[in-house]
């Protein structure tokens, strides 16, 4: 019977740790998340601030028909949004939950804004339990009606 050195021993630990970790993360799978919104929005001033809710849905990759809740608190003197947090709920009531913060600019259209947000993926619920990942949604809103809409572009990981 042969014995195994030291370094052999050593050797094949590495060779497993290396074989594991590949494969652990292969189970993952990083997929693009992309897709259009629509929504309205409620804003409750408080000056400086306003705080915005909203409720909507849209069609996305990873989640297909969806519907969706947010709110931020946005400082109207800078556009800056913090404490951003949303809800996206698909077809089958699976969630994915997400937080970030935005920015709003003024467009060339009076009483429109442009909003720039940027979400990291926190968890959800069903097939979207411990997903992460990030994504940016580009709207416009129109400050009378309270109406927006936009696009969601980035990507989501999946156990």
């Amino acid at each position: 019977m042969k014995k195994l050195s030291v370094p052999m021993i050593v050797a094949l630990l590495l060779a497993i740790l290396v074989v594991g970790t590949t494969f652990a993360a292969s189970a993952r799978k990083q997929l693009p998340f992309k897709g259009s919104l629509e929504a309205v929005e409620t804003h409750q001033p408080n000056l400086p601030t306003v705080f915005v809710t909203a409720t909507g849905s849209g069609e996305a990759t990873q989640l297909g028909r969806y519907t969706v809740s947010y709110q931020v608190t946005v400082n109207v003197q800078t556009g800056a949004g913090t404490g951003l947090s949303a809800e996206f709920v698909a077809a089958n009531g699976d969630s994915l939950f997400a937080e970030g913060s935005g920015q709003a600019t003024p467009t060339e259209t009076p009483g429109v804004m442009k909003i720039v947000e940027t979400y990291t993926i926190t968890g959800g619920t069903g097939r979207f339990a411990g997903a992460r990942g990030t994504f940016t949604v580009e709207r416009t809103v129109n400050q009378a009606t309270r109406e927006t809409s936009g696009t969601m572009n980035g990507q989501i990981v999946l156990p």
